[in-house]
């Protein structure tokens, strides 16, 4: 197996290994049909091959000081857009090798902390507390919102380790449902696994 940066004649792998991966999870409805360019900003994309076929995926969006992504903390972040194994090789390390290759990449950046958001799958947070993230707060998704009637959302803060949000009119944004974790982690941290 290699971890190598992301090429275009990837596409089908890293779709058909984020589909597989996300398939059992609470992320299944989340798909893609086309791999997410981040519009020319810096980024880290990663694949973990092996006998052609691409296994894992890593992308990682970086802030700079025109865009940034990240809010949990002040200073530059990274987004950890995406990080998957295909079910027949997760359980083998190629998670981690790919987010360890991430974390060098990220040595020759001014990137602060990375921050992740998550949901409820208790199998995929115990492997970013693995990884050294912490939870910094937790909201809910909003789903099932009837077509039209949604509302935009406005984050006001952060209090109690939930997300105050509130719709544009100012009244509070009860339509909630899946939780989310945000997760930040230190570049710098060094993990004892």
């Amino acid at each position: 197996m290699k971890i190598t940066k992301y090429e275009p004649q990837y596409e089908e792998g890293w779709l058909r290994c984020r589909v597989l991966a996300y398939l059992h999870t609470s992320m299944y409805e989340d798909v893609k049909t086309s791999k997410p360019m981040f519009d020319g900003r810096p980024t880290i994309e990663l694949l973990a091959i092996e006998d052609d076929m691409v296994v894992g995926i890593l992308d990682m969006v970086l802030d700079t000081e025109e865009i940034q992504t990240s809010f949990l903390a002040k200073g530059l972040g990274a987004f950890l857009s995406v990080i998957a194994v295909h079910p027949d090789y997760q359980g083998r390390g190629i998670g981690q090798q790919l987010y360890d290759k991430a974390l060098e990449e990220l040595k020759q950046t001014p990137i602060e902390f990375i921050e992740l958001y998550t949901r409820g799958d208790e199998s995929a947070n115990n492997f970013y507390r693995k990884l050294g993230f912490e939870l910094l707060l937790e909201t809910y998704d909003v789903f099932g919102v009837e077509h039209r009637l949604g509302k935009d959302v406005v984050i006001k803060g952060i209090q109690d380790k939930k997300l105050l949000v509130e719709t544009e009119d100012g009244q509070p944004c009860t339509h909630t449902l899946d939780r989310l974790g945000c997760r930040r982690q230190p570049k710098a941290e060094t993990r004892v696994l």
